[in-house]
């Protein structure tokens, strides 16, 4: 499962354009699924794809709109039902694709992407415009694509859902790759942070002095109990946590609040391609 991210203007549609054989690229080299990138037609009939949003004759049920497409496409109808089933559209298949939610519409164009049974599935902005049940659906719709052994690129603007499919993510700006690898290397916007809360008010100077002496220094958040926040400037904070949590029970500071503060996945991004970051 990979992500594909970047700003508005990056590059990922033409990426995979480039990809489908949409495109024709003017430099460079590239292999999908081992073969080169400037004969797609050694590898496209073992991709599906979902661009944009689907288009199927709005008058066609979904079981039509894919026996048609299956029949164009040369793939076997059988595989039909068995789609349909995977993107939760079994039970209304004879309903017409007008009558049908944006959801349910992105589902089925879903479907229409595994007919041929693909290797490669690319995915651009499966959730867009669906509401939070329907993004859930989809979520674990894509979980299912890839557990069958394919291989899922999945382009959004949504980081929160990519951080929710996603082990591998491809970031990229200005037609330059920012970064790749895995989702959890992805580097920190600011290195995260230690929030701690003593139990008891009267405690939280002396857990700030306790802090100081470590050569830690806190921003105090208002309130009758007031949070500390420590950052961690590249220091592991499970260790860091661990050890506070030692001292402050040596020095008697009973604490209720003790965890480590991770950027989101969008602080890490908007971090790697803000002004003046280049690959």
């Amino acid at each position: 499962m990979t992500g594909l991210v970047g700003p508005n203007g990056a590059g990922k549609t033409t990426i995979m354009a480039m990809l489908l054989g949409l495109v024709r690229p003017t430099d460079g080299t590239g292999r999908v699924l081992g073969h080169d990138l400037g004969d797609p037609t050694a590898y496209l009939h073992r991709v599906g794809a979902l661009i944009e949003g689907p288009a199927f004759f709005p008058g066609l049920s979904g079981r039509q709109s894919l026996e048609h497409l299956a029949l164009l496409g040369g793939h076997d109808p059988a595989r039909i039902p068995g789609v349909l089933e995977l993107v939760g559209l079994d039970e209304r298949e004879g309903d017409a694709f007008r009558s049908y939610s944006l959801g349910m519409k992105q589902r089925l164009g879903i479907a229409a992407s595994l007919l041929g049974d693909p290797d490669l599935v690319i995915l651009d902005e499966p959730t867009n415009g669906v509401d939070p049940a329907g993004m859930r659906d989809i979520r674990a719709m894509i979980r299912r694509i890839a557990s069958e052994g394919r291989s899922v690129l999945v382009s959004s603007h949504l980081l929160a859902e990519l951080e929710a499919v996603c082990d591998h993510l491809v970031v990229i700006n200005r037609g330059g790759l920012q970064y790749e690898g895995d989702l959890a290397s992805l580097p920190t916007a600011a290195g995260g942070s230690l929030s701690l809360r003593t139990l008891r008010a009267a405690d939280a100077p002396r857990l700030v002095e306790l802090l100081r002496n470590q050569g830690l220094e806190a921003a105090v958040d208002a309130g009758d109990i007031p949070t500390l926040r420590v950052d961690l400037g590249g220091l592991a904070g499970a260790q860091l946590a661990a050890d506070l949590n030692d001292r402050a029970h040596a020095a008697g500071i009973t604490l209720s609040e003790l965890h480590e503060n991770h950027d989101s996945l969008e602080d890490r991004v908007l971090a790697l391609v803000g002004e003046g970051v280049r690959s």
